[in-house]
């Protein structure tokens, strides 16, 4: 990992957990052991160094997400394992930095493009498990978008020290369950043998 990405991972983590407005360069600076000056090498400031986290993790995000669908023997399994990935990287999200960052112009259209990209990407599963016979049809993808929306306002997930894989994993199975047809019960009911 080279020194900007290591700034840029320190520097989402510090903002996502404790908020934008209480950190500060040399908190972060502090945390990587290296001097204000170099940072300031990076990033002109801290509103750049923000945005340059947030482009440089949700990308990562997204990728992971791909590479969980094009792994997945199944599209509902790759719903299930990109729903649960998608708590655990929102887990660590304070109240005050969901709050802050909404305030912030520059991420404005980069915050709904990230949303778009997930959004579609859901959709995608959704309607491929809907053609396969995995999830009814009706009610399935207005459901799914609550289900979506809910998870990013999801406020018990945050200020976590650690949100249990498990307990990601069973409220996904959960909810995705009271939408499956039984072939769709099937595959859930092999998950939880197989990952519980």
């Amino acid at each position: 990992m080279t020194r900007r990405e290591q700034i840029l991972e320190s520097a989402f983590n510090a903002f996502t957990s404790r908020g934008i407005k209480v950190v500060k360069m040399e908190d972060i600076a502090g945390s990587l052991k290296i001097s204000k000056k170099t940072l300031y090498e990076f990033f002109s400031g801290k509103k750049e160094l923000l945005v340059a986290s947030m482009e440089y993790k949700f990308p990562k995000l997204l990728e992971k997400n791909s590479k969980i669908v094009r792994c997945m023997p199944n599209p509902l399994t790759a719903m299930v394992f990109c729903a649960v990935e998608n708590i655990r990287f929102m887990s660590s999200f304070s109240e005050s930095f969901v709050d802050e960052v909404r305030a912030v112009p520059e991420l404005k259209d980069f915050g709904g493009n990230v949303k778009n990209e997930m959004d579609s990407l859901m959709n995608t599963m959704l309607s491929q498990c809907v053609r396969e016979g995995y999830l009814k049809e009706e009610d399935s993808k207005r459901l799914v978008s609550v289900f979506m929306d809910n998870l990013r306002n999801f406020k018990e997930l945050r200020n976590q020290d650690v949100f249990p894989s498990q307990l990601c994993f069973n409220i996904v199975i959960t909810i995705l369950g009271g939408l499956c047809t039984q072939k769709g019960k099937k595959v859930l009911d092999e998950l939880k043998e197989n990952y519980s």
